[in-house]
């Protein structure tokens, strides 16, 4: 089964040069540029410039899981393999519905707002896979988007077992990421299971793609 989006792609989108800059201490690559302009992202704040490059590294990383996927049975993406959420649909199933979640969380208004509790909803592969670019495409739009104080404005959530969090917008964007990243290395103990070499999906194999 095809992609629909090529994340890799998207990934070069955001180029970069040998200028590093930091925010709360991390090195991120500076100067890059989008498609739709010459320097767009240059002209955004660094915080910014770490949102998108962080977005653009787990669109393409969980690209990469569900293309290794694609030539999988049903069976082998529906059968229990002792991880978290069972087997390899129910976790993709789980990332999905946690970035959607979080996605209407960012955009709505302030005030006091409650995650839905239960498991995800089930899902095809199929429809994971057209799925992913539409919404990884409203992660972009938004954050280009957003004003300074969107992004540093906190929000106040109720998660599923009933506690409250209180964090600033920018903080979910980066929970987003490494929710997915924990839950794609789950997937990588369940492919080895089945036989299946996972892809290489560590910060510096993104970074020699783009």
């Amino acid at each position: 089964m095809a992609l629909l989006f090529d994340w890799k792609t998207r990934g070069r989108q955001l180029q970069t040069t040998k200028n590093h800059s930091r925010v709360s201490g991390a090195i991120l690559h500076g100067q890059s540029r989008l498609h739709r302009g010459r320097s767009i992202i240059t002209r955004m704040s660094q915080l910014k410039e770490l949102l998108l490059s962080q977005i653009a590294y787990s669109a393409w990383a969980t690209g990469q899981f569900l293309g290794a996927c694609s030539g999988l049975t049903a069976d082998q993406l529906d059968r229990g393999l002792g991880a978290s959420h069972s087997s390899i649909i129910q976790t993709y199933c789980h990332i999905y519905d946690c970035e959607r979640v979080w996605m209407r969380r960012l955009i709505a208004s302030s005030g006091e707002q409650r995650l839905p509790p239960g498991p995800a909803p089930e899902l095809t592969f199929g429809f994971l896979v057209q799925s992913r670019s539409a919404l990884w495409q409203t992660y972009f739009d938004w954050i280009e988007s957003a004003k300074e104080a969107q992004l540093a404005e906190v929000l106040t959530t109720v998660l599923p077992d009933g506690k409250p969090v209180s964090v600033p917008r920018w903080q979910i964007l980066l929970h987003t990421v490494n929710h997915a990243t924990l839950h794609r290395g789950q997937i990588v103990s369940m492919l080895r299971t089945l036989g299946v070499t996972p892809p290489n999906t560590d910060l510096t194999a993104y970074w020699l793609t783009s």
